[in-house]
């Protein structure tokens, strides 16, 4: 079956009426700037020390070199190439406004560098002959070792995980298991059994996590086989929804339920799909703000596919944020910068089983309108009520 993968987004890449400094009188950057992937900065030539001056950059340029806007406006492009040696290509193709082609070391915000190709030509439409583009890209060299050693680093941490990781958390579960349940005899104050059921509770949580990144990794092989059987989805999704009230009610979050019923039972791995759907209301309540609301949906398209639909009206994500979410490399990373977003089964989880099931998932989200996730489980899977 075509397996399909839908992300709509009803904010505009190209509307940047929000932001007056991407619009000039010759719609350069609403035409260059938001349309295509490389980093690109404009240039100005500062008439008293004739030194190419940056005056803006794109968002892409942002998302590859970690600067803002303001960290470099008004900076002398020089400021950021590590090798001098090619300045004075640069200063006769400004000079003599034509294009030059180079390769350079880029400094970036965190102090690394980037082996990047540099295009400069000047902007024709500019009638004052002093602005110039700059188009940046990663040399293809760099970005493939980058991704090896990416790949290996994951491998080398996941693989150390089942053993270094998982072995000493079953002994720190059963140990305080025993303790927990007395099993040995009375621990005599109550308030030792009460940490003890801490310290399983958080171990258990722990050990679901590292086995969530484990079955990332199986998923990405050839091998991965679903563990498939009949159920009904509707006391799945109640544990579901069940397991993240507490959360929920911290916050004054609304979480409201609905489902159809003498919905058709589904043919699949319930556990995982269990999973993938708590992974969705995670992150609705996640990042759904105070005094919130959740709506969590279960029913049958007119097309008889069945739909887990989770809507919520947090801070919702841009289209590059949607492809982020997307990106199991990513993942990891986000931990560091925001450590709230956990590291259970994302979102490149989610999309990779339901496609395992034949199915689909499909993202409308909007900056500052919320996000819907609908999970699309298709026809052929329904095992009618007899």
């Amino acid at each position: 079956m075509d397996v399909s993968f839908d992300i709509r987004n009803e904010f505009s890449s190209t509307n940047v009426s929000k932001h007056p400094r991407y619009i000039d009188e010759n719609g350069l950057f609403n035409v260059v700037f938001n349309e295509v992937s490389d980093a690109i900065i404009l240039l100005s030539i500062d008439p008293d020390k004739d030194i190419p001056i940056i005056n803006d950059i794109n968002y892409h340029f942002e998302l590859v070199t970690g600067f803002s806007f303001h960290d470099v406006r008004n900076k002398p492009l020089f400021d950021f190439l590590n090798n001098s040696a090619e300045q004075h290509i640069i200063n006769d193709a400004l000079k003599n406004r034509k294009s030059a082609f180079i390769h350079c070391d880029f400094i970036c915000a965190n102090k690394h560098i980037l082996n990047m190709n540099m295009t400069v030509r000047p902007y024709n439409g500019d009638k004052t002959l002093s602005r110039f583009i700059c188009i940046f890209r990663l040399n293809k060299d760099h970005i493939q070792l980058k991704d090896e050693a990416a790949r290996e680093i994951k491998q080398k941490l996941l693989a150390a995980m089942h053993h270094n990781f998982k072995t000493p958390l079953n002994g720190i579960l059963g140990y305080s298991e025993v303790i927990m349940t007395e099993m040995l005899g009375p621990i005599g104050k109550n308030t030792y059994k009460e940490y003890a059921s801490d310290i399983h509770g958080a171990g258990q949580e722990l050990l679901e996590l590292i086995d969530s990144l484990l079955e990332l990794k199986e998923l990405e092989t050839t091998e991965f086989e679903l563990h498939e059987e009949t159920f009904d989805l509707i006391p799945v999704l109640k544990n579901c929804v069940n397991k993240f009230k507490e959360c929920a009610l911290k916050k004054n979050v609304v979480v409201e339920v609905s489902y159809i019923l003498n919905l058709p039972e589904i043919y699949g791995d319930k556990i995982r799909l269990q999973k993938s759907i708590e992974a969705v209301i995670d992150n609705a309540v996640k990042f759904t703000p105070a005094d919130g609301k959740i709506i969590v949906r279960l029913y049958t398209d007119p097309t008889g596919n069945t739909v887990i639909s989770c809507a919520d009206n947090g801070k919702g994500m841009t289209p590059m944020e949607i492809t982020k979410a997307f990106s199991s490399d990513t993942h990891l990373d986000d931990i560091y910068s925001d450590p709230s977003t956990g590291i259970g089964f994302g979102i490149s989880y989610v999309k990779k089983l339901i496609e395992k099931h034949d199915g689909s998932m499909s993202i409308i989200s909007s900056p500052g309108e919320g996000t819907k996730i609908n999970l699309n489980i298709p026809e052929c899977r329904s095992r009618k009520n007899e």
